[in-house]
């Protein structure tokens, strides 16, 4: 389960909370107030300043502290009594009469605050409990939280939806998705043509955070509804670590995968300076298999790495400097496998293999500067991302290909695309008592070359880069690549640049005692400009008779996304809170060929959404009891949709009709009577619908009231945590149940997907009574083996022929994992 305040808080019990007695008060147990965030002080292991002047040893989100006042993660699902570096031999203490539930910090706000005093709906996954579980990607947690919803079609390629602000379910599309993806306060999401979705190791990452409903008054547009975001961990200034792990994964009928880790924190210098670094080499399973003669089993497996490094400086008392990088790759030799049908993972239709690799780096700059009264923060970064696949497409243009069809008469498609994005945010922004206020500018400039080629084997071995005709045509002068594009099906590229310019602020203060009250705005402008070249068969046919060039289309735009919110604290456990926000996602324009023939438009404006909010969080039976729950309500104006052009389907953007959502989230944290037990209960109900009727580009009609695709109608977790330690030895069990609600795969809801529920399990052995800390975990998802389709759709060819294809969930899975740490 999540550590969530998804709307409801749905903070677990830390280890130290269950079996540690309960605060004094007016101690621990006094409300949190605001620190500055993590990113703004390195770790330290020295004890915590009792006067809290000395906020670097502040405990970051999902931490807690040793005896020796040291920061380090905790398992909030996974208790583990804490033993005393100076008396590690002895047995863990005794079980005391009460425990509390842990109170968690989060950074989502660019400040530290306690995740229960912010007015927004967020979860906090802490990542050394994801990384005893076993949970390597996002695609394996997300959905814990309610309101969440993911596709995946491999490593790299997942469609988010967020409260069901998702205008597909199709991990491929070109549409930029509208939930974002942060690396600590750097955005990785594409304003322009969406790329691949970074996937970061649990392994030595501080927290994921998901961040419900619009970010757009401190993230901009990378976030229409909502964002994960990873929290790196921070070098430690005056402590050696030094942690590593071993993780074997066998899928039920597929292939096996090992992925190993090493972490070290390294102190360089008088205290002031340290260096974090990780690396973790990953295997991939694969789990498809392809039954066209000669037959072929799990052939979607892959590998890849990974490589972080962190450079924290302490130059003096008030200034601190971070240098981050950090990058990560895949590669397949057959990847992008979809099912036929919905009962097993298999694909009948293909005919040439599909080689897929992506990766993606990042270089950032971070520089904070503490005044007597406030902290002057810049962060300059530079991020990119390629991709590169060929796909068989020869079913989605012909129809499904009977046996025995050589590859020579297959069809195939190949995609590239390169992005690179640069970004400064310069902020000023409040470190005292009293009013809490931020203040910033930000510049994005974003830039890609995304090309594609579509073809038949046949003239690609006839006049491709290696035939011998196009060595011919070289040797006597003639521009072979030419000839080839003009001549092949379609060949298009597109270099188009983006831009954002915003300045932002957001301020908050305490009336009455009770009262919070907080606003914030960004004025922002965007500006894409670029487009499309198009040659070939293709290109010429909707463009009578001519070669598209629509290189040099622009559009720009502009406005504002306000956030407004209050919260009520009837009394030091009971709250009301409300929000009202605004978000927005970049306008572009179309990767494929535009002309009146087609329909096509040249450009599609940005789309924008109102989310309002009311919640209540409450807090029971000194502190073993919180029930939260909150209610939502969306307005979705000129909703970004894929459409398909007829004939040869070309995905392309288009704004059409409007939408809302509605719903509500709860959550339940429970410390039960019985030692060692705890109940988590999490559930949502989401009405996410068109208001306007439209034709679709296939000629189908779309009711108004038609469920938003990818969009769950409701969801559940249910899990039971279960502690007991056992000599030198603690032992956690867990037992957990998700269900995922019933829901489309596209707009004109030609394939249903979802409503399906995976059973989960596992143990955990940790020992602190040796100094490596070793920890042993095996672990069970989708104990049942539960098969269902989290996405898909079905479109008709060029030979009137309906062919569907899905993407399903993983199969029953079995975890092993070693980890230990110096």
């Amino acid at each position: 389960m999540c550590v969530s305040q998804t709307a409801p808080a749905q903070e677990d019990a830390s280890l130290d909370d269950l079996f540690m007695p309960e605060p004094e008060s007016g101690n621990d147990a006094a409300p949190a107030q605001d620190t500055e965030s993590p990113t703004d002080s390195w770790a330290s292991s020295e004890p915590a300043d009792p006067t809290g002047a000395e906020q670097a040893s502040e405990p970051e989100a999902g931490t807690q502290e040793t005896t020796e006042g040291a920061a380090v993660p905790s398992l909030e699902t996974i208790p583990v009594t804490q033993i005393s570096a100076v008396d590690t031999q002895k047995l863990p203490p005794p079980a005391p009469e009460s425990a509390q539930l842990e109170e968690i910090v989060v950074t989502a706000t660019k400040r530290a605050k306690s995740l229960r005093d912010i007015p927004a709906s967020i979860s906090a996954f802490d990542g050394e409990k994801l990384e005893s579980q076993g949970k390597l990607d996002l695609g394996s947690f997300i959905q814990e939280s309610p309101g969440v919803t993911a596709t995946q079609n491999g490593p790299g390629f997942m469609r988010i939806a967020m409260r069901g602000i998702s205008t597909d379910a199709e991990p491929l599309s070109i549409i930029p998705s509208a939930t974002g993806i942060l690396i600590g306060d750097v955005a990785f999401s594409d304003p322009y043509i969406s790329n691949i979705t970074p996937d970061l190791s649990a392994f030595d990452l501080s927290s994921v955070e998901i961040l419900k409903g619009p970010q757009g008054t401190l993230f901009g547009g990378s976030a229409l509804s909502g964002a994960v975001r990873y929290v790196l961990q921070d070098p430690v200034m005056d402590e050696w670590q030094i942690r590593g792990f071993t993780q074997y994964v066998s899928p039920e009928g597929g292939s096996h995968a090992l992925t190993s880790g090493v972490a070290v924190n390294a102190p360089m210098y008088e205290d002031r300076v340290a260096l974090r670094v990780g690396y973790v080499k990953r295997e991939y399973p694969g789990v498809y298999d392809l039954t066209r003669e000669p037959r072929q089993d799990n052939v979607d497996d892959g590998d890849g790495d990974q490589i972080r490094a962190i450079l924290a400086w302490q130059a003096t008392d008030a200034l601190k400097i971070k240098l981050t990088h950090l990058e990560q790759d895949f590669e397949a030799e057959n990847a992008l496998i979809l099912a036929v049908t919905r009962e097993a993972r298999e694909n009948s239709r293909i005919i040439l293999p599909q080689p897929t690799s992506h990766g993606f780096d990042l270089d950032s700059l971070e520089v904070d500067y503490d005044f007597e009264a406030m902290r002057l923060v810049s962060l300059t970064s530079r991020s990119t991302k390629t991709l590169s696949f060929v796909g068989d497409s020869t079913a989605g243009i012909l129809g499904n290909p009977p046996p025995g069809t050589p590859e020579s008469a297959a069809i195939f498609q190949t995609v590239h695309d390169d992005s690179s994005a640069f970004a400064q945010e310069l902020r000023l922004q409040s470190t005292g008592p009293g009013m809490q206020w931020l203040m910033g500018a930000y510049l994005f400039d974003y830039e890609v070359t995304f090309d594609i080629l579509i073809d038949t084997v046949a003239h690609q071995q006839t006049l491709g880069n290696d035939s011998l005709l196009s060595r011919l045509l070289s040797g006597l002068g003639v521009e072979s690549a030419s000839l080839f594009a003009e001549t092949s099906l379609l060949y298009a590229v597109t270099k188009p640049k983006a831009q954002e310019r915003a300045l932002f602020f957001d301020v908050s203060d305490t009336f009455w005692d009770d009262l919070e009250l907080s606003a914030g705005a960004r004025l922002y402008s965007t500006e894409v400009k670029g487009g499309y070249q198009g040659y070939g068969v293709l290109a010429r046919a909707i463009n009578n008779g001519q070669n598209v060039d629509a290189s040099n289309n622009r559009i720009n735009e502009e406005g504002i996304s306000p956030k407004i919110s209050a919260t009520y604290h009837f009394t030091d456990d009971h709250s009301l809170w409300a929000l009202v926000s605004r978000g927005f996602r970049f306008g572009g324009l179309q990767s494929v060929p535009s002309s009146p023939t087609n329909g096509v438009p040249p450009v599609y404006k940005s789309d924008s959404l109102w989310n309002y909010e009311l919640g209540l969080r409450t807090n029971w039976m000194e502190n073993t009891l919180r029930f939260d729950i909150t209610a939502f309500y969306i307005d979705y104006t000129d909703p970004q949709i894929q459409q398909t052009t007829t004939g040869v389907p070309l995905n392309y953007t288009d704004n059409v009709s409007a939408a809302i959502s509605q719903g509500f989230e709860a959550s339940l944290r429970w410390i039960t009577p019985l030692p060692g037990l705890m109940l988590a209960l999490d559930g949502g109900l989401t009405d996410a619908h068109i208001t306007e009727p439209f034709t679709a580009s296939d000629g189908t009609l779309v009711p108004a009231g038609s469920q938003m695709p990818g969009a769950a109608e409701s969801q559940y977790s249910a899990s039971l945590l279960f502690f007991a330690p056992i000599g030198l030895v603690n032992v956690a069990s867990n037992l957990g149940y998700t269900y995922i609600g019933k829901g489309y795969g596209d707009i004109v809801h030609s394939e249903r997907i979802n409503d399906f529920g995976t059973l989960n399990g596992g143990i955990t052995l940790i020992s602190d009574a040796w100094s490596f800390r070793p920890q042993l975990s095996f672990h069970v998802a989708n104990i049942l083996d539960e098969t269902a389709a989290q996405g898909g759709s079905t479109r008709t060819t060029t030979t009137q022929q309906a062919i569907s294809s899905f993407q399903l969930n993983p199969p029953r899975t079995f975890t092993i994992r070693l980890g230990m740490e110096f």
